[in-house]
């Protein structure tokens, strides 16, 4: 294990700024994911770390050493930082059988063939694919080829892990599948885990830490139900979230001394904010679908809306309505058979409205606790 850090890299492709000015702390042990659309620079950055791609400016540093100093001009070699890959393309040798290929690089090292047989079947064995040991790449499933590849590197004992996008070839129930076992295999070894993805839906499921990037900027650092709950701007309040959050342009105004927000049809008001100079300010009012009440009759504190459309997807409901001319998506758990152009009241949950300023910004102390 090992801890990872980047201080102030740049890395720029001619005149384009892939990766800009970043600084980030991997903690050691960690399970950090870096999120963002694609273009954003996180398989760059992960690129710079595994020795691929030399950072612009910076530095780098892999526990207590110093893999790479624009600098100082010091560059440490791939093949040297300890670090194991997995990327999209499983890149198995088809002419090998299943331990063949894990065991690979530690026969390329001449280790003793009792400690590789060990090793290989140890790392097989957490990966449930003690089984295929036997077999070639051709008769295996794409889950089994992925464990087969995330094998090979577990079983050179890297200090860190990096995994670039490597479910984005599995259909959907693998993935679920692939996430269950990555975030087991995290648990059971202790490894420092690099992972890119541009699915928020597995970077909310496995990681500890997401690292959220846009247009190669940093936008924020937390922990997954962090980002979710109390997202630092606009953006990444609209990346992360599925369905997507409602965002609904408004103003702010007073509300016995305090801020409240006027958006389309709703009203929040937020107790924690008395900094009355921001009335006035154009804002933006954000609510997840799951933190609306929706109900067929009228409710205290309820605004009135009308049903636009229902679309039930098995456990739950996504229910868009109509408030004045805003459409919001609602989340609901029960069937309540409603039908299109049904009055229906909404009640957004006490502290889960979100406010972002003019400029994107989360407006302080909103949010849930």
């Amino acid at each position: 294990m090992a801890e990872i850090v980047l201080k102030n890299v740049t890395k720029k492709f001619g005149s384009v700024v892939a990766v800009d000015n970043l600084s980030l702390v991997i903690k050691e042990g960690s399970f950090t994911t870096l999120l963002g659309p694609s273009g954003c620079g996180k398989t760059t950055t992960l690129r710079m770390i595994a020795g691929l791609d030399h950072p612009t400016s910076g530095e780098i540093w892999i526990g207590d050493r110093c893999v790479f100093s624009s600098e100082k001009g010091h560059y440490v070699p791939p093949g040297k930082r300890n670090l194991g890959l997995v990327f999209q393309s499983y890149a198995l040798w088809p002419h090998m059988t299943v331990f063949e290929n894990i065991s690979f690089g530690l026969s390329v090292q001449k280790r003793r063939a009792e400690y590789i047989q060990e090793m290989t079947r140890e790392v097989a064995a957490i990966l449930r694919i003690e089984d295929l040991l036997d077999r070639y790449p051709s008769e295996l499933s794409g889950g089994q080829q992925q464990r087969v590849a995330i094998a090979r590197v577990l079983v050179m004992k890297p200090q860190v892990m990096l995994l670039d996008e490597p479910l984005s070839n599995l259909d959907a129930k693998l993935r679920m599948d692939m996430r269950s076992e990555l975030k087991r295999l995290h648990s059971e070894t202790g490894s420092t885990i690099v992972y890119v993805t541009h699915d928020q839906l597995e970077a909310l499921t496995m990681s500890t830490d997401v690292a959220v990037l846009h247009n190669g900027i940093l936008q924020q650092l937390a922990a997954p139900m962090d980002l979710y709950h109390r997202p630092k701007n606009l953006f990444i309040a609209d990346f992360v979230g599925n369905p997507r959050i409602n965002l609904i342009q408004g103003r702010l105004v007073e509300d016995q001394g305090r801020v409240a927000i006027e958006a389309g049809g709703l009203r929040a008001s937020f107790p924690r904010v008395s900094d009355l100079s921001l009335v006035g300010q154009e804002a933006t009012l954000g609510v997840r679908p799951e933190d609306i009440v929706l109900s067929s009759d009228p409710t205290p504190e309820g605004f009135k809306a009308t049903v636009y459309s229902v679309l039930p997807a098995g456990s739950e409901w996504y229910v868009r309505v109509k408030v004045g001319n805003d459409l919001v998506t609602v989340t609901t758990y029960d069937d309540m058979g409603l039908v299109n152009d049904q009055p229906v009241w909404i009640r957004i949950q006490p502290n889960r409205a979100k406010c972002f300023t003019n400029n994107g910004e989360l407006l302080a102390y909103i949010g849930q606790d």
